[in-house]
């Protein structure tokens, strides 16, 4: 399952639209994409995307959605540390601080992965730890048997030596 976009343009320009928003915003990027590519570009954005965590709700969801629709098309390998440094900016990112949209935010990137990706740990671990700071957990699935593709990378973590 993927997280719909519903954007008629590249997501070379999609990049380049969020580069300027978030430079509107004050935040130290460049307006021009990276010659490193998208992957390169996404990095960027994430690092400087904690200047859009102040606007509204929906404002923010907007982007996030936007980010996380790029970030869902990028191959595997490029994807898990750019999922890591998001999750680990929504977690701590205003801390106690509007709990349930970071938790919406972090939904939508869990639920938009492919099922088997090992990173969707980190992403569903962020979402319990920013659900315990609003005693929210009941809401999120934490039964193995609910979350079947979570038990095989539980186990694994936990027989690590």
């Amino acid at each position: 399952m993927s997280v719909p976009a519903f954007i008629d343009i590249t997501e070379e320009d999609q990049a380049s639209e969020l580069r300027a928003y978030i430079k509107a915003k004050g935040a130290e990027i460049s307006e021009e994409n990276s010659e490193g590519g998208l992957h390169v570009d996404l990095a960027q954005i994430i690092e400087a995307c904690d200047v859009c965590l102040k606007d509204d709700d929906k404002e923010v969801e907007s982007v996030m959605n936007s980010i996380v629709s790029l970030l869902l098309i990028l191959e595997a390998e490029k994807q898990e540390t750019l999922i890591e440094s998001l999750c680990e900016k929504l977690v701590k990112s205003r801390e106690g601080e509007r709990p349930s949209l970071r938790m919406q935010l972090l939904s939508n990137l869990f639920h938009g992965m492919d099922e088997t990706a090992p990173v969707r740990y980190t992403v569903y671990c962020s979402l319990i730890k920013v659900a315990t700071t609003c005693n929210a957990i009941a809401f999120i699935p934490t039964d193995l048997d609910q979350v079947p593709q979570l038990r095989e990378q539980l186990i694994l973590l936990l027989t690590r030596p």
